[in-house]
């Protein structure tokens, strides 16, 4: 039988979605939503709760407050740490689908990740941390999913709901496997013949 983990009355919204603010009880790490689904991947059941502000196209994950705070956030790699008097966007934990939702809620395994799995899942994925700052940034690439710092945009649009503008990537080798040019494959419709 599962049991209820407890959430801070500080993470809990009153509303659908509230600005919450990281005090003693919690803080977060988010990661833009690309390599981080990525990171999600590389977790696997060893994640706490996750949520996706698909707004600012980030993923935060729940650590203990001071985890992940002698962690550098080279530029590149887009990290935002959220610590005390730091507000995050929570949607109510019955799953609220607007611009933010809950990926992974507070189960059994609890709210927190582990900071050192964390880092170690995002270093797997996007090389050390103390290392990126003289690195390009890292992007996913739209045909192997695979987070890269070797890409050229293919294709660019903004979004008529939002105005965010969106970008897609493709990595070297992806594109080499075409000749250079897998840019015709995004507007390919798989349909009966």
């Amino acid at each position: 039988m599962s049991r209820a983990v407890p959430v801070p009355a500080s993470l809990r919204p009153d509303t659908p979605i509230a600005v919450k603010y990281a005090d003693d009880t919690w803080h977060a790490i988010a990661t833009p939503n690309d390599w981080g689904r990525c990171v999600l991947d590389a977790l696997g059941d060893r994640t706490g709760a996750v949520i996706e502000d698909v707004a600012l196209r980030h993923l935060a994950w729940f650590v203990p407050p001071g985890g992940g705070d002698d962690w550098p956030t080279p530029a590149p790699l887009r990290l935002t740490r959220y610590r005390a008097r730091d507000g995050l966007l929570v949607p109510q934990l019955n799953g609220y689908r607007g611009v933010n939702r809950w990926l992974r809620t507070p189960g059994e395994a609890g709210l927190f990740t582990d900071p050192d799995t964390l880092r170690s899942a995002m270093e797997h994925m996007v090389g050390p941390l103390d290392q990126a700052a003289e690195l390009d940034s890292v992007v996913v690439c739209h045909f192997c999913a695979a987070p890269t710092r070797d890409a050229r945009l293919i294709d660019n649009w903004e979004s008529s709901n939002t105005g965010a503008l969106h970008r897609r990537y493709a990595c070297r080798p992806c594109l080499s496997a075409t000749g250079g040019d897998r840019i015709h494959l995004l507007n390919q419709q798989e349909g009966p013949q």
